[in-house]
């Protein structure tokens, strides 16, 4: 990039390289003063691409990038992104180790929110270099005052960063992408993974960036998190940009009404519902979960309090609550990563945790994804030995599949729409279609329970409603109990008939879904 251009950003005829191809060639595209854009577009559009070139973290290969963002001594840098891949590399440096949130003596040396905010950390301050250069102290001290305000994170502070959930950890980051005082704010799928409430606090932030003057890029796949102080929208489809201009005129654009489109529970695939159980056999109606009065307690800080939750065979539930409400801790005491399981009064499929044997039996009876697993599971291997890896609970498969296994691995690829991608790796495939072949993972030895920690998160309309589809046709078909996790309450399978909702690790509502 060159400071040479008399608006914020101009982009010249650009082409940019893409693994073995050519994407967005022949972009042009000028950010005038006073103006706010938003990019628009599916999943697999290259919107993340995009946002990655103008940060100058992918190769420009025609053309060329300008902008003016480089003539304040105060910032840090021009263009500042945040992104799910900017989180998950800030997870895999404070911990490779999926379970690590759960152990703490594995993580003394893990940094605080208030370490990871620190002037030191933000401005990537080394102390044994001598003469370094830092930003004044008390103006940083004030806006790290400003920020953690705006964003609500004070609670946090004292808080390890692996100890945080994924959208409280997506606000640390935020406010530490701000302390680097950047030109242009670069936000792709900024609200993924935020409670309702947060992603209102996250617009009001935006809002007030934006009337500051800061230059603000919020890129998505949902027209509803557009920024109201956007003014300009590019559309991007297939690696190239189908359409600019107004946000008025471009919300009239064909693609906007598709990625906009909200088809009702009718328009959907119709999955058949699993076969109900006769009330006449109580047997069979053995509890599958059982909580009784559990409480977990960090650094004085209750986490889970006194939490009595009955989960019986055939039901399926849906976990609500905003984010650090205790969701994540719950389950992880039930799939087993959590060790104060076996100090609890907890049993699973009738039985309590008592040993790493037990823990196991349980493991196999139990399918799940979350954003946790897939911010940690290696992009490398390829979808078939994705999918393989869950038959034995692993990160990345470690161990030899049968026959059987690896037929049936097939199958659900092929179930799913994926059968040509066995081979490709999975950071080839867009992340819709990543999600899905994590799903097929969860599901591949037909689990009893099949827990889905915000499986749509990240996810454009058509591939949030190809997950909930396809869940109630997997609950159809394999007759599992269902727990599943979501911050959008109108965005959950038409299986889902019983609601528990978190509030500050208590329960606030146990109750029977609408309309079931």
């Amino acid at each position: 990039m060159t400071p040479a251009a008399a608006e914020p950003l101009i982009l010249d005829g650009i082409a940019v390289c893409d693994g073995q191809r050519l994407a967005f060639r022949g972009t042009h595209w000028t950010w005038r003063r006073g103006e706010q854009w938003a990019i628009l577009g599916p999943n697999g559009s290259g919107k993340s691409l995009l946002a990655l070139a103008l940060c100058g973290k992918a190769p420009v290969v025609r053309g060329e990038i300008r902008h003016d963002l480089e003539d304040d001594p105060a910032s840090k840098e021009a263009v500042a992104l945040l992104s799910p891949h900017i989180q998950r590399e800030m997870i895999l440096r404070e911990s490779s180790f999926y379970q690590s949130r759960w152990h703490s003596g594995l993580g003394e040396g893990q940094r605080t929110v208030a370490q990871f905010l620190s002037q030191a950390s933000v401005e990537e301050i080394n102390p044994f270099e001598v003469g370094v250069r830092r930003g004044d102290a008390r103006e940083f001290r004030q806006r790290r005052e400003r920020y953690v305000r705006w964003l609500g994170i004070a609670p946090l502070l004292r808080r390890k960063l692996i100890h945080l959930s994924n959208g409280e950890q997506r606000k640390v980051l935020l406010a530490h992408t701000l302390l680097r005082a950047p030109r242009l704010l670069v936000l792709d799928d900024p609200f993924g993974g935020l409670d309702v409430a947060t992603r209102q606090r996250l617009r009001e932030v935006i809002a007030r960036l934006m009337r500051g003057g800061l230059p603000v890029l919020v890129i998505t796949s949902r027209p509803d998190e557009i920024p109201p102080g956007t003014t300009h929208l590019l559309l991007v489809k297939n690696r190239r940009v189908v359409a600019q201009g107004t946000k008025a005129a471009m919300l009239k654009h064909s693609l906007a009404r598709q990625l906009r489109r909200s088809r009702s529970q009718e328009a959907r695939i119709p999955a058949t519902p699993p076969e109900r159980l006769p009330a006449s056999a109580p047997a069979k109606l053995s509890p599958l979960i059982e909580l009784n009065h559990v409480t977990i307690q960090r650094s004085r800080r209750r986490i889970l309090d006194d939490v009595s939750w009955t989960v019986h065979r055939g039901e399926h539930w849906a976990l609500l609550g905003p984010n650090g409400s205790g969701k994540t801790t719950l389950l992880s005491l039930i799939q087993g990563d959590n060790p104060q399981a076996y100090a609890l009064d907890l049993r699973l499929f009738g039985t309590r945790q008592h040993s790493t044997q037990t823990l196991w039996h349980t493991r196999q009876k139990i399918g799940w994804l979350s954003p946790e697993l897939h911010q940690h599971y290696p992009t490398a291997w390829s979808c078939l030995d994705v999918v393989c890896s869950g038959f034995f609970n692993n990160i990345g498969l470690h161990q030899h599949c049968t026959r059987r296994q690896c037929a049936a691995a097939r199958r659900w690829l092929r179930e799913f729409g994926l059968a040509e991608n066995a081979g490709a790796a999975l950071g080839e495939l867009a992340l819709g279609d990543q999600r899905m072949v994590l799903l097929a993972r969860a599901v591949v030895k037909r689990p009893k329970l099949l827990i889905l920690d915000e499986p749509c998160q990240g996810l454009d309309i058509a591939h949030r409603h190809a997950v909930l589809d396809t869940v109630d046709r997997v609950i159809a078909q394999t007759g599992a109990t269902l727990i599943f996790v979501t911050h959008h309450a109108k965005e959950m399978p038409r299986c889902v008939s019983r609601i528990l909702q978190l509030k500050s690790g208590r329960v606030a509502r146990d109750m029977r879904r609408a309309g079931c």
